[in-house]
This record gives C-alpha cells, sequence and structure tokens, in this order.
C-alpha cells in the first residue's frame, strides 16, 4: 500500500445555501477547525459540490500543500463520488477524502435547535479530521466485464430490454417460465390511452427480438443457480418441460419479474357468485370477442365497477401501495362496456388518472355518463346476494347520500402484488424486498434501476405497481444501464472491502454464513482452510469483521483505529493549537 507523508487535512463547510448554514453556525465551525491537530487549513463556503467550490478545494490542496481532505456538507450517497472525483484530479488518491454529513444528520432534524446542532456539528467535524489523519491510499481495482446479459422476466418490460441492448450488438438470454412470451399483455384487448391492441405490441417486439443474431430467448425455463459478480455471473437456467439445464456466463443482470392481480378472497361476495368478477377476467372476456355475464351468457345492462379492491389498505389482507395503473383502466373499461350497457356505474375511494392522456378517458366516460360516486376509505361498500341477485349498499360522501344499486355484473378493480416467486428469486439474486414486497431499488431518487448488488438491474413491475408504460421506459433505462457497464469491458470495484490476516484466522467459517452477500469462501487449498474475500462481491459493510472471533478481518477504509480514533477524539476534551478547550 502507497504511503502519505505526515497528514496535512484541509477542512471545507460547506453552507449548503440555507439547507446547513439556516440552523448550524457555519463559520463557527470552520474556525474551530483550523485548531484541530494536523489541520493546516479551513474554511467555509456557500456550495461546495458548485464548479467553483470544487476548485477551491483543488487549488487549496496544491496551495497548503494537503494530502488529506474533510468535507462537511450533505449526504456522502449524493457527493461523495464527486468530492472522490476532486481530490484525485487534484493528485490525491481518492480514499484520503472523508466527508461529514451536516445536512441529514444536524442541520435538518435539530433544525429547532440551532445551538445545540452546531455543537453537534463540532464533534463531527473534530472527528472526521481525526479519522483522516489516519486515512490509508487504497488501489482503485477493476474487473472485466462479460459483454452478455441475463434478462428475468419476458413480459413487456424484458422483451423491451432485450430489444433494447441486442440491437446495440450485445448478447442477451432472456427466461421466462411460461410458455408464451407477453406477459399480462397476452390477456388484454387493447392499451390505454390510444387503445392499440395489446397482441400488437407484443408482436412487435417479439419480431424485433427475433431478428436480432445475438438474442436467445428461453421459455418454460427458470434460473436455478446464480453465483459471481459484476461482469462475471455464472448462471444455471433449466427447462421446465425437459429438465435439461444449460450454462451461461453473463455480465450484468435485468430482473424484470413483473406482477401478478391480486386475487380478491373475501372481498365483496368474490366467488358467490359467477357474475361477481375481477378486471382482468374483464379483459379476458374482452379479448376473447365479448362481455358476457357468465351465469346466462347474456350482455350485462346494469354494470358495477369498485376501484382499490386490495389496495390502500392496512393490515395483512389487503395491501397499503397504490397500484398506479388500476383508476385508468377502470375508467377506461367503464367507458367500454357502457357502449352496450344501459347504466355503468363506479364506485372509487380515489380516481387518480394521473398519466398523459390519461384524464382524457376519465373526461370521455363521463361524457358517455357512465356515473361515479366516492365512498368513504374506512367504509367500503357493501355486496349483499339475494339468490341469483347482486345488491350493492354504500354511501356516497359527496353528496352525503345512502346509496344502493342492483348489477347484473360486478367488476372489481384488484391490486398489482408481487408473485409468488418473488421470495425464491430475491434470495437467488440477493435482492432486497420494500414493505409491499416489491423489490427494492439502490436509492429511490438517485439510482432507481440499479439494486445493492452491483451489476444487477430491476424494471418494470418487479420494482414497483406501475403500467405498461411506465415499465417500458424504466426497461430501456436498465438496459442503459447494463449496456453501458459491458461497453466500458472494465468497471471500478470498491476498494473499502475487507481483507483476512492468514495468520489468525482459525477457520471457524463464521464470516461465510455472516456474510449477507456471499463474499467469503474457505481457501480449502490450504490446511487447516483459511477464509478469502471476492472483493467484487464485498461490499464493505463489516459484518464479517464485527463476527470474526479472532480478530483475523480487517475492514480497509474502515479499520479498528481509524473508528477508536474518532470516538476518543469525541469523548475527549479537545485541546486546541491555539490554546484552550473546545
Amino acid at each position: 500500500m502507497e504511503q502519505v507523508d505526515e497528514p496535512r487535512i484541509g477542512v471545507f463547510v460547506c453552507h449548503c445555501g440555507h439547507n446547513i448554514a439556516g440552523t448550524i453556525d457555519v463559520e463557527q465551525v470552520a474556525r474551530n477547525a483550523q485548531y484541530y491537530p494536523h489541520v493546516e487549513y479551513a474554511t467555509d463556503f456557500m456550495f461546495m459540490c458548485s464548479d467553483s467550490g470544487q476548485q477551491l478545494i483543488k487549488d487549496m490542496i496544491h496551495v497548503n500543500n494537503l494530502n488529506r481532505v474533510v468535507v462537511a456538507s450533505c449526504s456522502p450517497r449524493m457527493h461523495e463520488p464527486t468530492f472522490r472525483r476532486v481530490v484525485e484530479e487534484a493528485g490525491l488518491n481518492r480514499y484520503l477524502f472523508e466527508q461529514v454529513n451536516l445536512r441529514e444528520h444536524c442541520s435538518w432534524c435539530h433544525a429547532l435547535e440551532p445551538e445545540k446542532a452546531t455543537a453537534k456539528a463540532n464533534d463531527l467535524v473534530r472527528m472526521a479530521a481525526a479519522r483522516a489523519a489516519l486515512l490509508e491510499p487504497l488501489e482503485v481495482k477493476t474487473v472485466e466485464v462479460t459483454p452478455h446479459t441475463l434478462v428475468v422476466g419476458g413480459g413487456v418490460t424484458g422483451l423491451r430490454a432485450v430489444v433494447d441492448i441486442g440491437s446495440r450488438g450485445f448478447k442477451v438470454t432472456l427466461v421466462e417460465k411460461e410458455s408464451e412470451l407477453g406477459g399480462h399483455l397476452r390477456y388484454l384487448s387493447t392499451m390505454y390511452p390510444n387503445n392499440e391492441k395489446a397482441e400488437d405490441v407484443i408482436d412487435r417486439m417479439l419480431i424485433a427480438a427475433r431478428a436480432i443474431e445475438d438474442v436467445e430467448l428461453l421459455t418454460d425455463s427458470v434460473v436455478v443457480d446464480f453465483d459471481g459478480h459484476i461482469g462475471d455471473f455464472e448462471v444455471e437456467i433449466k427447462n421446465l418441460k425437459t429438465s435439461k439445464t444449460v450454462k451461461r456466463t453473463v455480465g450484468t443482470v435485468i430482473v424484470a419479474t413483473g406482477f401478478e392481480p391480486f386475487e380478491p378472497e373475501g372481498y365483496y361476495e368474490y366467488g358467490n357468485n359467477p357474475n361477481i368478477i375481477t378486471l382482468a377476467d374483464y379483459e379476458k372476456m374482452k379479448k376473447n370477442g365479448s362481455v358476457l355475464r357468465i351465469s346466462d351468457g347474456k350482455p350485462p345492462k346494469q354494470v358495477m365497477f369498485v376501484g382499490c379492491v386490495g389496495s390502500r389498505e392496512e393490515g395483512n389482507k389487503g395491501h397499503e401501495h397504490c397500484s398506479r395503473y388500476c383508476c385508468t383502466a377502470m375508467t377506461k373499461a367503464a367507458s367500454e362496456i357502457k357502449d352496450i350497457s344501459d347504466e355503468v356505474m363506479v364506485l372509487y375511494d380515489d380516481i387518480r388518472t394521473f398519466g398523459r392522456g390519461h384524464e382524457e378517458i376519465h373526461r370521455e366516460a363521463r361524457q358517455k355518463h357512465v356515473m361515479f360516486s366516492k365512498f368513504a376509505h374506512t367504509k367500503k361498500p357493501k355486496v349483499c346476494l339475494k339468490g341469483d341477485d347482486i345488491v350493492v349498499k354504500w354511501k356516497d360522501v359527496l353528496s352525503e347520500t345512502y346509496c344502493e344499486f342492483q348489477p347484473d355484473l360486478l367488476i372489481l378493480t384488484t391490486a398489482m402484488v408481487p408473485p409468488p416467486t418473488t421470495d425464491e428469486v430475491s434470495k437467488m439474486f440477493s435482492l432486497t424486498r420494500s414493505g409491499d414486497g416489491f423489490f427494492n431499488e439502490e436509492h429511490i431518487k438517485l439510482a432507481p434501476l440499479t439494486t445493492h448488488t452491483a451489476g444487477i438491474m430491476i424494471a418494470g413491475a418487479a420494482q414497483a405497481a406501475k403500467d405498461a408504460t411506465d415499465s417500458a421506459t424504466q426497461a430501456s433505462g436498465a438496459a442503459a444501464k447494463a449496456t453501458s457497464l459491458m461497453a466500458q469491458k472494465n468497471v471500478e470495484i470498491e476498494s473499502t472491502v475487507s481483507w483476512v490476516d492468514e495468520t489468525l484466522c482459525s477457520s471457524c467459517h463464521t464470516c461465510v454464513t455472516a456474510c449477507p452477500f456471499g463474499a467469503i469462501g474457505m481457501l480449502t487449498t490450504n490446511d487447516p482452510p483459511i477464509a478469502f474475500v471476492t472483493e467484487a462481491k464485498c461490499k464493505g459493510c463489516g459484518t464479517c469483521a464485527a463476527a470474526c472471533p479472532s480478530n483475523a478481518i480487517t475492514m480497509r477504509h474502515s479499520t479498528d483505529e481509524q473508528i477508536m480514533t474518532m470516538v476518543e477524539a469525541y469523548l475527549t476534551p479537545q485541546t486546541l493549537k491555539g490554546g484552550g478547550e473546545q
């Protein structure tokens, strides 16, 4: 490891407009920092992340011969890569940089206590300066990326990703567990907002995908084994009909496993009358040519839709998330069926036709005299069965009127939920899940398509409930992420990983079972075996180091000494170079 001279630290405190300076006395924080051990220069600036702020850091590194930098600003998740690049451009190793989060950790959470917030900011900067003095340069490492992508899921999201990647000249393998490609679009007749036939959309993408030489479409197939790291994933795929397996080596992965319509058992007498169906059932009827009552095969004359069935509900029975597609799909269906029915009533908790061209669908339904009635979120409509008749009772909250309607066809607009295989896929690809059961992205704002497992992207309804338009948009975004990695041929991996002192390893396997990313294995060529780290898999979480009973594992960039010196800097009264204590 490269050696550096005696620490010469520069501290740069950011105002972040009023986000930090509106609560914290940033001038005082910068003044105090001048007196901390090894600090050669300290200042405050309006926006450290701005071009002028970045240039200030570079200039002061050269003017004051700084070899370590501390920036006290916003979240490292947002700007740590920015400042690492800045110090690197100034000639320093990127890991000789330390960032303090004064915005989220001080000013925002202590906005009503400016004096205490300033005191806390002083503590955090003092601790960061102490840690910075012990930082060491780390080698920047890269791995080669295999120019081949695995796409899991053959719906509109998966197919869009396949076409985008294949058309850019990269190999792509799509794995779909069903016999046909197209996902839920195969069961739809037309799609909003332009009434295009769903089968035409699927056919165009299938034609485009099959025309690309390096595209492999595997139906009736599932991934049964998955291992490796970004750039070099080993995948085993099994055909469910023949039980034959094939292996592929891929550099990137896109998970597009989609959704399942919620089965509304226990809702509105569903299952107790054949004329109570779901919106998915209605779409299948429409695609097959006509919408008829199941009980007698006659066209319905009085039709009712109920929205948010299983969506936006608390408790184990329902799902708290809004499924987003339902309002527009329900309104479109109501508008369509009004052409063959006498009366159509839509009961809704809220109507959210938010997409481009969606409000026009709502307007058209009203022009056709589709009736809309809002019920209370806490008081759902009640469905009563009287022989073969369906009676729906509810209170319209806008008119404060108790209403009753007797539909001969009741259509339930159900939630969009993760498929049953989501838990298995989550474990296979080391993906985390949110409270609604869908896969978590790396960051909802800054990295909505990537995951915490480098090289694995998510898109479409695998990430959250959404319609085909948004799913296709995300598919193209995930495809762009994958192709950008493959186009680089080599990508950097994080250097702040764990390493094993072979002389201390007791071969207890504790670290192997503790690692959540499967980054640690045992080197069996040694006797006894010793632990080793696959650095491309390691996320630097520190779980293994904390669990190791032999203290054989050290975290690069987070050594015991670096952590303890921060604790000591906080607990020990600070003697300033100019005299006195802080």
